[in-house]
Protein backbone atom coordinates (compact mmCIF):
# COMPACT_ATOMS: atom_id res chain seq x y z
CA UNK A 1 0.00 0.00 0.00
CA UNK A 2 1.27 3.45 -0.93
CA UNK A 3 1.38 6.97 0.55
CA UNK A 4 0.75 10.28 -0.97
CA UNK A 5 3.99 12.32 -0.24
CA UNK A 6 2.37 15.34 0.67
CA UNK A 7 -0.29 15.00 3.06
CA UNK A 8 0.47 11.46 3.62
CA UNK A 9 -3.21 9.76 3.08
CA UNK A 10 -3.16 6.24 1.83
CA UNK A 11 -3.42 5.81 -1.83
CA UNK A 12 -4.55 2.80 -3.92
CA UNK A 13 -2.42 1.10 -6.31
CA UNK A 14 -1.93 2.88 -10.17
CA UNK A 15 -3.10 6.41 -9.03
CA UNK A 16 -2.34 9.68 -11.23
CA UNK A 17 -3.46 12.16 -8.51
CA UNK A 18 -3.62 12.14 -4.84
CA UNK A 19 -7.27 12.57 -3.99
CA UNK A 20 -6.78 14.83 -0.97
CA UNK A 21 -4.19 17.10 -1.89
CA UNK A 22 -4.32 16.23 -5.97
CA UNK A 23 -0.48 16.15 -5.61
CA UNK A 24 0.67 14.36 -9.15
CA UNK A 25 1.96 10.25 -8.45
CA UNK A 26 3.99 11.18 -11.92
CA UNK A 27 6.18 13.32 -10.47
CA UNK A 28 7.09 10.43 -7.87
CA UNK A 29 7.13 7.44 -10.73
CA UNK A 30 9.93 9.94 -12.71
CA UNK A 31 11.68 10.46 -9.54
CA UNK A 32 12.33 6.75 -8.65
CA UNK A 33 13.07 5.49 -12.50
CA UNK A 34 16.00 8.26 -12.49
CA UNK A 35 16.99 7.34 -8.90
CA UNK A 36 16.83 3.34 -9.12
CA UNK A 37 19.52 2.51 -11.90
CA UNK A 38 21.79 4.15 -9.26
CA UNK A 39 21.06 2.30 -6.14
CA UNK A 40 20.98 -1.36 -8.28
CA UNK A 41 23.51 -3.56 -7.42
CA UNK A 42 26.25 -4.23 -10.23
CA UNK A 43 25.55 -7.14 -12.14
CA UNK A 44 28.05 -9.95 -11.06
CA UNK A 45 30.01 -11.77 -14.21
CA UNK A 46 31.81 -14.67 -13.74
CA UNK A 47 35.14 -14.26 -15.62
CA UNK A 48 36.00 -17.71 -14.41
CA UNK A 49 34.50 -19.69 -16.57
CA UNK A 50 35.33 -17.63 -19.64
CA UNK A 51 39.14 -18.12 -18.93
CA UNK A 52 39.14 -21.90 -18.24
CA UNK A 53 36.91 -21.97 -21.26
CA UNK A 54 39.15 -20.30 -23.00
CA UNK A 55 42.39 -21.84 -22.04
CA UNK A 56 40.95 -25.21 -22.27
CA UNK A 57 40.23 -24.72 -25.92
CA UNK A 58 43.80 -23.17 -26.71
CA UNK A 59 45.28 -27.00 -25.08
CA UNK A 60 43.14 -28.58 -27.24
CA UNK A 61 43.94 -27.20 -30.03
CA UNK A 62 47.48 -27.31 -29.38
CA UNK A 63 46.89 -30.98 -28.47
CA UNK A 64 45.28 -31.69 -32.06
CA UNK A 65 47.84 -29.82 -33.62
CA UNK A 66 50.55 -32.27 -32.20
CA UNK A 67 48.67 -35.86 -32.88
CA UNK A 68 47.67 -34.86 -36.50
CA UNK A 69 51.48 -33.78 -36.75
CA UNK A 70 52.68 -37.49 -34.97
CA UNK A 71 49.69 -38.82 -37.77
CA UNK A 72 51.77 -37.09 -40.72
CA UNK A 73 54.29 -38.50 -39.46
CA UNK A 74 53.57 -42.42 -39.32
CA UNK A 75 52.15 -41.56 -42.38
CA UNK A 76 54.77 -40.81 -44.14
CA UNK A 77 57.29 -43.43 -43.09
CA UNK A 78 55.01 -46.29 -43.54
CA UNK A 79 54.46 -44.92 -47.25
CA UNK A 80 57.48 -43.40 -48.80
CA UNK A 81 60.20 -45.22 -46.55
CA UNK A 82 58.00 -48.43 -46.99
CA UNK A 83 58.23 -49.38 -43.54
CA UNK A 84 55.79 -52.05 -42.64
CA UNK A 85 55.57 -52.35 -38.99
CA UNK A 86 53.52 -53.73 -36.51
CA UNK A 87 54.52 -50.54 -33.81
CA UNK A 88 53.62 -48.03 -36.39
CA UNK A 89 50.47 -49.12 -37.08
CA UNK A 90 49.48 -49.60 -33.03
CA UNK A 91 50.79 -46.00 -32.52
CA UNK A 92 48.74 -44.17 -35.69
CA UNK A 93 45.31 -46.20 -33.84
CA UNK A 94 46.47 -45.04 -30.16
CA UNK A 95 47.11 -41.39 -31.39
CA UNK A 96 43.68 -41.02 -33.42
CA UNK A 97 41.86 -42.76 -30.12
CA UNK A 98 43.78 -40.07 -28.19
CA UNK A 99 42.44 -37.57 -29.77
CA UNK A 100 38.72 -38.69 -29.10
CA UNK A 101 39.47 -39.08 -25.56
CA UNK A 102 40.67 -35.17 -25.48
CA UNK A 103 37.43 -34.50 -27.37
CA UNK A 104 35.08 -36.01 -25.10
CA UNK A 105 37.18 -35.33 -21.74
CA UNK A 106 37.10 -31.67 -23.11
CA UNK A 107 33.55 -31.20 -22.35
CA UNK A 108 32.71 -30.00 -25.49
CA UNK A 109 29.89 -32.43 -25.27
CA UNK A 110 27.80 -30.73 -22.44
CA UNK A 111 25.72 -34.07 -21.94
CA UNK A 112 27.44 -36.48 -19.37
CA UNK A 113 26.13 -38.95 -20.34
CA UNK A 114 26.83 -39.25 -24.00
CA UNK A 115 30.55 -37.54 -22.92
CA UNK A 116 30.91 -41.28 -21.29
CA UNK A 117 29.31 -43.54 -24.10
CA UNK A 118 31.52 -41.35 -26.48
CA UNK A 119 34.33 -42.41 -24.40
CA UNK A 120 33.23 -45.93 -23.89
CA UNK A 121 33.04 -46.42 -28.37
CA UNK A 122 36.46 -44.55 -28.49
CA UNK A 123 37.84 -47.47 -26.13
CA UNK A 124 35.86 -49.97 -28.65
CA UNK A 125 37.36 -48.64 -31.45
CA UNK A 126 40.85 -48.66 -30.22
CA UNK A 127 40.50 -52.43 -28.74
CA UNK A 128 39.27 -53.44 -31.47
CA UNK A 129 41.30 -51.77 -33.74
CA UNK A 130 44.58 -53.18 -31.64
CA UNK A 131 43.28 -56.77 -31.99
CA UNK A 132 42.67 -56.56 -35.67
CA UNK A 133 45.78 -54.63 -36.77
CA UNK A 134 47.35 -58.32 -36.50
CA UNK A 135 44.77 -60.24 -38.35
CA UNK A 136 43.16 -62.63 -35.30
CA UNK A 137 40.72 -60.98 -33.40
CA UNK A 138 41.34 -62.91 -29.84
CA UNK A 139 40.53 -60.73 -26.98
CA UNK A 140 39.18 -57.44 -28.30
CA UNK A 141 35.10 -59.30 -28.63
CA UNK A 142 35.18 -61.17 -25.89
CA UNK A 143 37.05 -59.36 -23.07
CA UNK A 144 37.23 -55.93 -23.97
CA UNK A 145 33.84 -55.21 -25.41
CA UNK A 146 31.66 -56.74 -22.07
CA UNK A 147 34.18 -54.88 -19.60
CA UNK A 148 33.75 -51.72 -21.45
CA UNK A 149 29.88 -52.01 -21.55
CA UNK A 150 29.80 -53.20 -17.89
CA UNK A 151 31.97 -50.28 -17.14
CA UNK A 152 29.32 -47.93 -18.79
CA UNK A 153 26.73 -49.35 -16.99
CA UNK A 154 28.56 -48.97 -13.44
CA UNK A 155 29.41 -44.83 -14.36
CA UNK A 156 25.80 -44.10 -15.65
CA UNK A 157 24.78 -46.20 -12.36
CA UNK A 158 26.95 -43.96 -10.03
CA UNK A 159 25.72 -40.71 -11.58
CA UNK A 160 22.52 -41.61 -11.13
CA UNK A 161 23.08 -42.13 -7.23
CA UNK A 162 25.12 -38.70 -7.32
CA UNK A 163 22.65 -36.51 -8.91
CA UNK A 164 20.02 -38.19 -5.68
CA UNK A 165 22.26 -37.03 -3.47
CA UNK A 166 22.87 -33.60 -4.86
CA UNK A 167 21.18 -31.62 -1.94
CA UNK A 168 22.76 -34.02 0.57
CA UNK A 169 26.90 -34.37 1.94
CA UNK A 170 28.07 -35.69 -1.14
CA UNK A 171 31.65 -36.01 0.17
CA UNK A 172 30.33 -39.18 2.24
CA UNK A 173 27.73 -40.59 -0.17
CA UNK A 174 30.05 -39.76 -3.56
CA UNK A 175 32.31 -42.13 -1.15
CA UNK A 176 30.09 -44.61 -0.38
CA UNK A 177 28.76 -44.80 -3.96
CA UNK A 178 32.37 -45.13 -5.41
CA UNK A 179 33.22 -48.11 -2.62
CA UNK A 180 29.80 -49.75 -3.96
CA UNK A 181 30.24 -49.28 -7.97
CA UNK A 182 34.18 -50.07 -7.75
CA UNK A 183 33.30 -53.66 -6.08
CA UNK A 184 30.51 -54.61 -8.11
CA UNK A 185 33.01 -53.78 -11.24
CA UNK A 186 35.54 -55.94 -9.85
CA UNK A 187 33.01 -58.96 -9.64
CA UNK A 188 32.10 -58.21 -13.57
CA UNK A 189 35.71 -58.09 -14.61
CA UNK A 190 36.77 -61.16 -13.02
CA UNK A 191 33.67 -62.86 -14.23
CA UNK A 192 33.87 -62.23 -17.76
CA UNK A 193 37.68 -63.63 -17.35
CA UNK A 194 36.74 -66.59 -15.56
CA UNK A 195 34.60 -67.19 -18.46
CA UNK A 196 36.64 -66.80 -21.65
CA UNK A 197 38.94 -68.80 -19.93
CA UNK A 198 36.74 -72.24 -19.45
CA UNK A 199 37.60 -71.52 -15.65
CA UNK A 200 34.57 -71.96 -12.83
CA UNK A 201 33.17 -68.46 -12.32
CA UNK A 202 34.58 -68.56 -8.75
CA UNK A 203 35.67 -65.11 -7.81
CA UNK A 204 38.69 -64.62 -5.56
CA UNK A 205 41.11 -61.67 -6.10
CA UNK A 206 37.39 -59.35 -6.71
CA UNK A 207 35.56 -61.36 -3.08
CA UNK A 208 38.36 -59.77 -1.76
CA UNK A 209 38.04 -56.41 -3.35
CA UNK A 210 34.47 -56.50 -2.77
CA UNK A 211 34.64 -57.10 1.10
CA UNK A 212 37.01 -54.49 1.98
CA UNK A 213 35.13 -51.96 0.07
CA UNK A 214 31.78 -52.93 1.17
CA UNK A 215 33.22 -52.47 4.53
CA UNK A 216 34.44 -49.70 4.19
CA UNK A 217 31.10 -48.46 2.94
CA UNK A 218 29.38 -49.80 5.52
CA UNK A 219 31.74 -48.14 8.07
CA UNK A 220 31.47 -44.41 6.52
CA UNK A 221 27.83 -44.89 5.91
CA UNK A 222 27.13 -45.87 9.90
CA UNK A 223 29.70 -42.92 11.00
CA UNK A 224 27.53 -40.45 9.21
CA UNK A 225 24.65 -41.64 10.68
CA UNK A 226 25.29 -41.34 13.87
CA UNK A 227 27.63 -37.99 13.20
CA UNK A 228 25.72 -34.82 14.75
CA UNK A 229 24.42 -32.31 12.82
CA UNK A 230 27.04 -30.00 14.15
CA UNK A 231 29.97 -31.84 12.56
CA UNK A 232 28.31 -32.48 9.64
CA UNK A 233 27.43 -29.12 8.82
CA UNK A 234 31.82 -28.12 9.46
CA UNK A 235 32.53 -31.04 7.34
CA UNK A 236 30.17 -29.43 4.72
CA UNK A 237 31.56 -26.38 4.90
CA UNK A 238 35.22 -27.88 4.64
CA UNK A 239 34.58 -29.91 1.51
CA UNK A 240 32.41 -27.14 -0.08
CA UNK A 241 29.76 -29.18 -0.77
Amino acid sequence: MSYCPKCGVELDTKIEYCPLCEFPMSVIDEYIDAVEPHNRFPVAENIYIDIITRLKNQIFFVMTMLLFSATLVLLSIRMFLKVESVFIGYSMISVISLWFYLFFISDFVKNTHYAVLGIGVSTIFLTYNLDYYDGNISWSISYALPIVILSIIVIFTFMEFQKRSKHKNQFIFVTIYICIETAILCIGIETIIDYNLNYPIRPSWSSIVFIVLISIAVILFVLYSKMPDKIKNKLRKKFHV
